[in-house]
């Protein structure tokens, strides 16, 4: 019984995930931006601030207003992107960078 009830769990939990993005329950009246950029890798800016990341990963628990995302990746002019979130909204960005 143990081992068909973990088999579910997992079976679950696998079929849940979409390209390593786990979702979380959001906080009311939060937003968050999936980014993802080719090639991958670029460090993530949020608003001139570095966040630790690179693509592709998330922010979440954004407070609704106009933000200003970076995305910055060696031997490629930096990206930037105005991006507008709204209460309970999911943004996918997904930038191609340009050669020099």
């Amino acid at each position: 019984m143990k081992k068909i009830l973990l088999f579910l769990s997992l079976s679950m939990l696998i079929s849940g995930c979409r390209e390593d993005i786990v979702d979380f329950q959001e906080e009311i009246g939060t937003g968050r931006i999936y980014l993802s950029s080719h090639p991958s890798g670029a460090e993530i800016y949020f608003e001139n601030n570095k966040t630790g990341k690179v693509t592709p990963d998330s922010l979440i628990s954004l407070v609704p207003g106009s933000y200003t995302i970076k995305l910055h990746l060696t031997g490629y002019p930096d990206e930037f992107v105005d991006v507008n979130v709204t209460s309970g909204a999911r943004r996918f960005i997904n930038i191609s960078f340009r050669s020099y």
